[in-house]
């Protein structure tokens, strides 16, 4: 709940969660925290947007002001000793920032998880991002979008990386496709980077390892830093 009135809080807020997630994880465990800093490795977990109630806010000096103080956001984790540390550190000190807006945490719930199975329907809650390695003289990294079919190879290979860094083997079972039923672009800003990615309802179907890993620990690329978080929902719900 916002306890700064007004409350702004910026459009690209994922940064500014990410270091509250941080700092909660420290204050509980500051060498967990330590191994979650180190470069190029998986963080296995990812997180939401942050979640206005009833998307009661208005647009003002280019960020949202809060017109309801309530608002929350989703974390998910293959690792469980990393969402305990957070939960511990929020309840120790529920006091946060997010940029330069103040809030006291007043509820924390563990959501039953949903037994993942070979076809699934998610919508993101946090858009994806997927990369590709471009070399025309110079190396660089370029965003992907659906249009693409690379985009549809790495974000499988990227989900199989993380399987084998998670569970120190390959998957018995690496069948992964998608089809992509709904999409919005997105360009969202970390720090003083912007990258381009995707809000998406989409169907997977293939391995449950592979889509398990994906649901647990997020979809595509820089997943701890607000990225390819996914809610499973009914096929049913949305055509």
């Amino acid at each position: 709940m916002a306890v700064s009135n007004p409350a702004f809080i910026d459009f690209n807020h994922s940064y500014h969660l990410a270091s509250m997630i941080y700092r909660a994880v420290e204050r509980i465990d500051p060498r967990l925290s330590l191994e979650l800093h180190t470069p190029s490795t998986f963080k296995f977990f990812t997180f939401s947007r942050l979640l206005v109630e009833g998307k009661n806010f208005r647009v003002e000096k280019g960020k949202m002001r809060l017109l309801n103080p309530n608002v929350r956001f989703f974390f998910s984790t293959l690792q469980k000793h990393i969402g305990v540390a957070l939960v511990e550190g929020l309840l120790e000190k529920p006091e946060v920032k997010i940029g330069d807006a103040k809030f006291v945490v007043s509820e924390i719930k563990v959501l039953k998880e949903k037994e993942i199975g070979r076809k699934e329907r998610f919508i993101t809650l946090s858009p994806i991002n997927v990369t590709t390695v471009v070399d025309n003289g110079r190396r660089r990294i370029v965003d992907l979008y659906p249009d693409s079919l690379k985009f549809y190879e790495n974000l499988k290979k990227n989900l199989v990386r993380k399987y084998v860094a998670y569970y120190g083997r390959e998957p018995e079972d690496d069948d992964f496709r998608i089809r992509v039923l709904r999409s919005k672009m997105k360009r969202i800003q970390v720090k003083n980077t912007f990258h381009r990615c995707v809000e998406m309802v989409f169907d997977a179907e293939g391995s449950k390892e592979l889509l398990e890993i994906g649901y647990k620990a997020g979809f595509g690329e820089r997943n701890s830093m607000g990225f390819g978080m996914v809610k499973a929902v009914d096929s049913r719900s949305i055509s």
